[in-house]
């Protein structure tokens, strides 16, 4: 799980992270300039007696951009790189603007290196929620970053796409649009992580363009992605349901009244796009579930706590 981010950090980090004892539980990689470095283990802290340096950084930048940092530009403005696996490297740093818009992101002093994970079966407490006999009920997850949402969307794709036994459920054709390459990792147009048998992945597109493109060219039951939130997303997901497609998609924020205020959202949830909104946290651990809020003729029915 750990090695392709081993394969990027400088030699004095990776060995010190390779002799931690409880590695496999390792969730997050904190890194910053002039400090210690930080490992996040099975929700302890584990401090590293290297010093983390400026050009630690860079090594590591250059390690992820294979000597080509020009090539992932887009992805350092956005404030983040996915590396092989579906590992999220954050950066920080000093950001140039451009018309109002970042250009750069220059003079980084810290990385925050968060581990992706593929939890087989973390979805099952979902599907008597989200399955209705062959019927897949439109689906929004949503929780504050770090709660496991990408984790549990990717185990319900899995699961909606290769079927179901113990309910007697056939799989049906999924369209996952991986703009970041986080849900599939796909790489050298190879899916590394299980997405399921009858699914099929666009990457490194914008969310609505391939939203739009999957409907249109793969005769889908379900569209999926993560994230959602701009007005595009929103014109895309309409389009999508209109043409029949089941959704199921993930979104930050805490709880229900975090996301109808968002307007986009609310008008999604108000016009009925949505049958179950489920709120995760990281409580008991990343993915736990902690509300599933059910809609039906637009209004909430049921709120059922799990615990």
């Amino acid at each position: 799980m750990l090695d392709e981010i081993i394969k990027v950090l400088p030699c004095n980090i990776s060995k010190e992270i390779l002799n931690i004892g409880s590695r496999e539980g390792i969730t997050e990689i904190r890194l910053r300039a002039g400090k210690r470095g930080i490992v996040i283990a099975s929700k302890t802290e584990i401090l590293l007696s290297c010093v983390i340096t400026i050009k630690d950084l860079l090594d590591i930048l250059v390690n992820i951009s294979r000597n080509s940092i020009y090539a992932i530009q887009n992805d350092i403005n956005s404030g983040f790189v996915v590396i092989k696996g579906g590992h999220r490297v954050g950066i920080c740093g000093e950001v140039v603007l451009q018309d109002s818009k970042i250009k750069n992101i220059k003079n980084i002093n810290s990385m925050n290196i968060r581990v992706a994970r593929q939890v087989l079966g973390c979805a099952d407490k979902l599907l008597p929620y989200v399955i209705n006999g062959q019927n897949f009920l439109n689906t929004l997850i949503v929780s504050p970053p770090g709660c496991g949402k990408t984790t549990m969307l990717r185990d319900l794709i899995r699961q909606i796409s290769s079927g179901i036994e113990i309910m007697k459920f056939n799989g049906l054709n999924v369209g996952l649009v991986d703009e970041r390459g986080e849900i599939a990792s796909v790489s050298n147009g190879r899916v590394n992580l299980d997405v399921g048998l009858r699914t099929d992945v666009i990457s490194n597109c914008p969310k609505y363009l391939g939203m739009e493109m999957l409907v249109r060219s793969m005769g889908l039951s379900i569209i999926a992605t993560d994230e959602i939130g701009t007005n595009k997303d929103i014109e895309a997901i309409e389009y999508a349901a209109l043409s029949g497609v089941g959704l199921v998609f993930t979104m930050h924020g805490r709880n229900i009244d975090d996301i109808t205020r968002k307007t986009g959202i609310s008008k999604l949830i108000n016009e009925g796009y949505f049958e179950n909104i489920v709120i995760l946290s990281n409580r008991n651990g990343a993915g736990t579930i902690e509300n599933i809020h059910k809609f039906k003729n637009n209004k909430m029915e049921v709120c059922g706590w799990l615990l």
